[in-house]
């Protein structure tokens, strides 16, 4: 930011599960650091950060949200993300792309699937963390205990702070650092009854910082202590490798420990000019050229987010990467070839933009009116630019048919979803071929109920939701020989002739398509094959069980027959088609479906009713463990069963449980279960003969 040098500018994310309180913690830090006056409430619909309508009635998180502020003299961005397993993917596309994280930990269970999730995710992605145990003002909550759930993700838990008193009696926190209190109401002294653990702690925190540098290890072996300078640049340094994760603790509504956190994301948590350089290629030569946080650099940014706004448009939310942007700067997008003219620039204060004068690395600002810009592109100079790798964006795994409630709105349906998946890139629109219609893809139920409950309010636009799709496939059980496929067509002029013999083969799951080309001595010219690969492509996208695509399947094309001048490329692509739709009716096909993993987290009481549900859908529990006052149950599920699981959990956990749902595999469908699917694909319209 303009007179803010690079060194001391900050980005990070609150990262987590859903419900554990990283929006109220987000408001608790921008209170304690002067960026609101008062200190929002997501129960009381006050939050600075859920902003949305769709946010203030869930009270929940459904889309990253960014606050920028200044507090002591450095330049703060914090990103508040979703944890609830339908939105969590806006949390995966946004946080690579910033310097930081907190991992927020629920004080009464501990780490939950969202914590584990996103804790593996910010380490995957080199993503330096602090973690921050919350609520430890509630009933029932145990900081020791949820330390521990942090071992069993595999973190290397390192303790910053001790909590002063536990549940209502919270008072403070003890700052092992300073080794002092710590509290709303300011610092002071240790409370006596606390200084001999704190000195134990204290211990344990140089020992495990002193492991994170080898010069300190063998200082602190020798003369068995560091100095607080010491400490602290170990402390940095096993952050920045992702070897130990430093914990802090309090309460976000009781303002607890929320001075600490800050104080401490600003030392511990790396500017853009500590990280490593971003990987990036030169776009004249592509040779690697990777790029460090220099304001006189080339100009480079990453599209993390894409806003629509009912009154400044489309805005796209940029981290400068290198470079300084400026109003009226015109820049390549590096992903798509095309040039873009940048106009004012904002810097988000949640829903509100407040104008700038120029960004620099670090920086995470929004343009208005991009023309062909979306989340996960990549922005660079005209000249002498370069191509940063963009954000992976996770695909929607579940789909449901979509249908205007006014057919006078089909065309306005549409357009305005277009501008929904231009926002979100985790929906898709698309049509299925085999029966014509609409699909919006998300991932989840409530992922996708959410996207039209804001389609009628932003456009006011009424759709009606159908089952879900379940994306079955069709592969076939046996190999079969020598099939032939023939086109023989005679009309008075040129004809159309072409003859190919092909043999069929299942390949192990998961492997996909493989065409072979076994052809010798020119039964079919070498420049026609290809046309055969094409044509039995295109059968492999409509099965002749549920017209549903076709995988894991080798095609050889063993043989054929040509004339010299009736034989072309239509020709044999058709003959292609046919020889290898025939050989797949011989070859035994049948049906597969997905399966999802799932981990369900439920209270202890309600196990068992939740383990005989599963048991009815085909589930197979793999493993049960206890996570505080819960049990996080692990199970394999076809995803046929768990389209509208989220209403059956609330049923059957009074609203306590929750889930996550990941791809794992495709397996083959019983076949009674087969059957009654095929009977009714071919009944249905549209199903292709």
């Amino acid at each position: 930011m303009k007179d803010v040098p690079v060194r001391d500018t900050r980005s990070f994310a609150l990262i987590g599960h859903a419900g554990d309180g990283k929006t109220s913690l987000g408001e608790a830090l921008l209170h304690r650091a002067g960026a609101i006056p008062t200190l929002g409430r997501v129960d009381q619909g006050t939050s600075h950060l859920s902003y949305l309508p769709e946010e203030k009635e869930r009270h929940h998180t459904l889309t990253s949200s960014v606050y920028a502020f200044d507090w002591a003299g450095k330049h703060l961005t914090l990103v508040d993300t979703p944890g609830d397993p339908n939105f969590l993917p806006d949390a995966e596309i946004t946080v690579p792309a910033l310097d930081g994280a907190v991992l927020v930990v629920s004080g009464i269970d501990g780490a939950k699937v969202g914590t584990e999730r996103m804790w593996r995710h910010a380490g995957g992605n080199g993503i330096p963390t602090l973690a921050f145990v919350n609520a430890l003002d509630k009933e029932r909550s145990d900081f020791g205990a949820a330390v521990e759930s942090l071992r069993k993700i595999g973190a290397k838990p390192v303790l910053l702070a001790l909590p002063i008193g536990r549940e209502a009696e919270l008072r403070g926190v003890i700052d092992l650092l300073a080794m002092r209190a710590s509290g709303p109401q300011g610092d002071g002294p240790l409370p006596n009854e606390l200084a001999e653990a704190a000195a134990t702690e204290r211990e344990r925190l140089v020992e495990s910082v002193a492991e994170c540098d080898d010069g300190l290890l063998e200082k602190y072996l020798e003369e068995g202590a560091l100095s607080d300078e010491e400490v602290l640049r170990a402390l940095s340094k096993g952050v920045r490798e992702h070897a130990i994760l430093p914990v802090l603790c309090g309460s976000a509504t009781g303002l607890v420990g929320v001075e600490l956190l800050l104080r401490s994301a600003v030392e511990l948590l790396p500017s853009p000019a500590d990280r490593a350089p971003w990987p990036a290629e030169d776009l004249a030569d592509g040779k690697e050229h990777p790029l460090a946080a220099d304001p006189n650099g080339p100009f480079a940014a990453v599209v993390l987010k894409t806003v629509i706004d009912r009154y400044a448009g489309t805005l796209s939310v940029l981290r400068i990467v290198s470079g300084t942007a400026r109003p009226d700067m015109t820049v390549l997008d590096a992903t798509t070839g095309s040039r873009e003219r940048i106009g004012k620039l904002f810097v988000l204060h949640g829903g509100e933009h407040v104008e700038v004068p120029e960004a620099e690395p670090g920086d995470v600002i929004a343009v208005a009116k991009l023309k062909d810009v979306h989340t996960g592109n990549v922005l660079t100079a005209e000249k002498g630019g370069v191509h940063l790798h963009e954000l992976s964006i996770p695909k929607g795994v579940i789909s449901y048919a979509i249908q205007p409630k006014a057919k006078a709105d089909e065309d306005k349906v549409h357009t305005s979803l277009g501008r929904l998946v231009e926002e979100d890139p985790t929906l898709h629109l698309g049509r299925d071929a085999g029966t014509g219609e609409f699909l919006l893809t998300g991932m989840g139920e409530l992922h996708i109920r959410t996207a039209v409950q804001k389609l009628k309010r932003m456009f006011d636009v009424e759709v009606e939701l159908k089952t879900p799709k379940v994306p079955y496939r069709e592969t076939l059980t046996r190999r079969v020989e020598n099939v032939e496929g023939k086109l023989k067509k005679q009309t008075g002029g040129k004809g159309m002739y072409a003859v190919c013999y092909v043999s069929v083969e299942p390949l192990p799951r998961g492997t996909g398509f493989e065409f072979v080309d076994e052809i010798v001595g020119g039964s079919i010219p070498r420049n026609l094959i290809p046309a055969v690969e094409k044509g039995v492509n295109e059968a492999l996208l409509h099965g002749t069980l549920t017209g549903n695509p076709v995988v894991d399947v080798r095609v050889r094309c063993i043989d054929g027959k040509h004339h010299p001048v009736d034989s072309n490329e239509m020709a044999f692509k058709l003959a292609g088609s046919y020889a290898f739709k025939a050989a797949f009716e011989q070859a035994k096909p049948t049906l597969l479906e997905p399966i999802m993993t799932v981990e369900i987290v439920v209270p202890d009481t309600r196990v068992g009713d939740v383990m005989g549900d599963l048991s009815s859908r085909r589930g197979r529990v793999q493993a049960s463990e206890a996570r505080g006052a819960s049990q996080v149950i692990r199970a394999q599920v076809p995803m046929a069963e768990m389209l509208e699981y989220a209403s059956v959990l609330t049923s059957l956990t009074a609203g306590k449980g929750s889930f996550h749902l990941e791809f794992s595999h495709y397996d083959e469908v019983p076949a009674a279960l087969r059957e009654k699917i095929v009977a009714q694909s071919k009944a249905s319209v549209g199903h292709p003969s």
